[in-house]
């Protein structure tokens, strides 16, 4: 009888792990065993993790999804302190955007403090829990299987892991991490330097003969990832103003174009290879530049590999929000849509603004005011009503002082059309208890 594809990945951690173990001790980034281990790892925590349905066409969930909730399942026990710690560290990192890029900072964080077997073991647990996310096929989900995945997991608490968390800016997009370079400078006018923002990465173009820049062997391709420890990333500032924030001292961290052994890093090189189509950088000025991804997008040439779009958004009609006792359901968003309807609510126009990691909803009159800001795990269902046909509700959780409250907002569209676009046929259902 032929091996299930879940034998296979189990086997083919069971290979990567044995590699590991032979290397130099401790395993450090740049070793070349790490990175398929770590993919192997992955894949079995993806096998069978089901899907049920994408909220505006983004289909936002992976492992690091039920692992980030997990604290909110343990009852009967005491939690791992170490696991917490991991846990709270990876959702307040600012270099990543995505469950992909969070679930690999967990795993490397895991492996350093050998804790990588704990979530899996309380996951286990709760087998209503196991369910929702595993199917029974999967590795995790059968309970054969997941006793030869806990087993291996013991054997990676044998390895010792020296891992660098601050790099950790391209685990949205990569395994494969660059070389990170760390460097303290004196604050001046002129880095001899241009700056292109693409992407929200700042990616160094141009770099002056015999300029500071020059000095300390930033090249270009190079990425500027932080400013005084602030991520370039996600600050929604340009590099521009952080530099010109600075006064005595800078601290800058550089990501490298190119790996130790010289091969150009790809997330990097794409948009390196992207701006050089049609020319922009070629031009050195005195002092850093930045040319915003609108700029980019406008000049772009149709046959670009490199999407700059990371938003969607949605005009729409905000008719009301009414609070809904727990749970997810057609029928509890139909009875929702049906009191705000009869309410007599005011309709505003509004802006629906998805991106990866949050939905934005705003005013687009003169006020321009945010009625929400909602991250993924806030949002626990998204459904059509059948009458009238051009609305759809979403229920979101608000944090109130000492409880949490089920609000379900609800929109109208132009057409029945336009309500099927925005939620893409699918529905996102509540974690169950």
């Amino acid at each position: 009888m032929a091996a299930s594809s879940s034998d296979q990945l189990l086997e083919e951690l069971r290979e990567c792990l044995g590699r590991v173990k032979e290397g130099l001790r401790p395993i450090r980034d740049g070793n070349e065993h790490l990175v398929p281990f770590c993919e192997a790892l992955e894949c079995v925590f993806r096998d069978g993790l089901k899907q049920p349905g994408s909220l505006f066409g983004l289909n936002k969930r992976d492992y690091w999804d039920w692992v980030e909730q997990l604290p909110n399942y343990i009852y009967n026990e005491k939690q791992n302190p170490f696991l917490m710690q991991t846990i709270t560290s990876v959702k307040n990192s600012l270099k990543m955007r995505t469950s992909a890029g969070r679930g690999r900072c967990f795993i490397r964080l895991g492996l350093m403090k050998k804790i990588l077997s704990v979530p899996v073991d309380y996951l286990l647990k709760n087998r209503k829990l196991t369910d929702y996310w595993y199917s029974r096929e999967s590795i995790i989900g059968n309970a054969a299987l997941a006793a030869n995945f806990m087993s291996l997991l013991f054997e990676v608490t044998e390895v010792d892991f020296e891992l660098a968390y601050k790099n950790a800016s391209f685990l949205d997009e990569s395994w494969i991490l660059p070389i990170y370079v760390s460097l303290e400078l004196p604050s001046v006018e002129d880095f001899g330097m241009v700056v292109c923002h693409v992407e929200n990465r700042a990616i160094v173009t141009c770099v002056g003969p015999d300029s500071l820049a020059h000095r300390v062997h930033i090249e270009a391709g190079d990425c500027i990832d932080a400013v005084n420890d602030q991520c370039v990333y996600t600050a929604n500032t340009k590099v521009s103003k952080l530099l010109d924030q600075s006064k005595e001292k800078l601290h800058l961290s550089v990501i490298k174009a190119k790996l130790t052994d010289g091969t150009p890093f790809a997330p990097l090189a794409r948009r390196m290879l992207f701006l050089e189509s049609y020319g922009t950088g070629s031009e050195l000025l005195s002092n850093v530049v930045t040319v915003n991804s609108p700029t980019v997008r406008s000049a772009a040439p149709e046959n670009a590999q490199l999407s700059l779009c990371t938003e969607r958004v949605y005009q729409l009609v905000y008719l009301g929000k009414m609070e809904v006792d727990e749970g997810c359901g057609d029928a509890l968003i139909a009875s929702a849509v049906q009191q705000v309807l009869t309410g007599g609510d005011k309709p505003t126009s509004t802006a629906l603004t998805v991106t990866d990691s949050v939905v934005t909803v705003q005013c687009t009159d003169g006020r321009k005011k945010v009625i929400g800001k909602y991250e993924y795990p806030e949002i626990s269902d998204c459904s059509v009503t059948l009458s009238p046909d051009t609305c759809f509700g979403m229920i979101v959780r608000q944090l109130k002082t000492a409880s949490v409250q089920y609000e379900c907002l609800v929109f109208e569209t132009p057409s029945p059309e336009m309500v099927c676009t925005c939620i893409d046929n699918n529905t996102i259902s509540v974690i169950p208890a």
